[in-house]
Formats: structure tokens, C-alpha cells, sequence
């Protein structure tokens, strides 16, 4: 593949029939050409105060109620979650439970034993059942 060079520069492109000595007085005068001006700004007393200021993080009380609402809420669902199920494991319909849950039985001894022996009582109800079921077909079938 063979590239060409270009005629002219890129940033500055004739739109219509100029001809080159027009185009190269106009690049040139462009190319050497000083700033025609420049601007001053002074700043007041109250101005630099005020971007000092804006330098700095403000102060967000709505985000931090906002937070604070936030872990408030997740405090009460983790509570919520516990009490399910505690509550599912006391009916003994429980298909597990969830970390929260874990955690508070981790850390309280009381409910931890209440729960095994609650747990040992519905495994010896559900053995018990079965054990009725099968003596009942087997009287059936004598």
C-alpha cells in the first residue's frame, strides 16, 4: 500500500478555487501572527474565598441521613429474617436457615440450645410417624 503526502495542511483546507499564492499568504499570516490581546482577571476578596471553599468536600448531612435510614433498614430485615426463622424452625417448617441466623445463633447460647432441642423434638415427632405409617401397612397386610 502506497501513501501519498499531502499538498496542503490538514487543518486548514480552501473550500473554494483559491489560488496558491492566496492560500500560502493566509497560512502563513496564521503560522506568525502574536495573540492579538490578552485578558486580565482579577478576583475579589469574596471569589477566593469562595473557591477555597469549593476545594473542599462539603459536608452532606441528607447523604448521611440517607445512610444512617439505610442501616437502619438492613438492622431490620436482618431482625426480620431471624424471627422467620426461628418462627419456621418453632412450626417446623424450616428448610435451613440464613446467615443473619446463623450468626445470632452463634452468639447466643440460650437460643442455640432452644433450637437443637426443639430441632431433636421434631426429628423424634417425624420418627415417630413413620414408624405409625409402616406398623399401619404392615397390620394391613397380616
Amino acid at each position: 500500500m502506497h501513501i501519498q503526502p499531502l499538498r496542503h495542511s490538514p487543518s486548514v483546507s480552501p473550500q473554494k478555487n483559491v489560488s496558491n499564492a492566496e492560500f500560502a499568504q493566509v497560512n502563513n499570516a496564521v503560522q506568525t501572527s502574536a495573540p492579538a490581546s490578552t485578558d486580565t482577571v482579577t478576583l475579589s476578596r469574596d471569589a477566593k474565598q469562595f473557591a477555597a471553599n469549593a476545594q473542599k468536600p462539603a459536608e452532606m448531612p441528607a447523604l448521611r441521613d440517607n445512610i444512617e435510614t439505610l442501616v437502619e433498614l438492613k438492622h431490620a430485615k436482618m431482625k426480620y429474617q431471624v424471627i422467620a426463622d426461628m418462627t419456621n424452625i418453632a412450626t417446623g417448617t424450616s428448610q435451613g436457615i440464613s446467615a443473619p441466623t446463623a450468626y445470632y445463633l452463634s452468639h447466643n447460647e440460650d437460643a442455640r440450645a432452644m433450637t437443637v432441642n426443639h430441632l431433636a423434638q421434631q426429628q423424634q415427632v417425624n420418627t415417630m410417624q413413620i414408624y405409625a405409617e409402616t406398623s399401619k401397612n404392615i397390620n394391613e397386610w397380616a
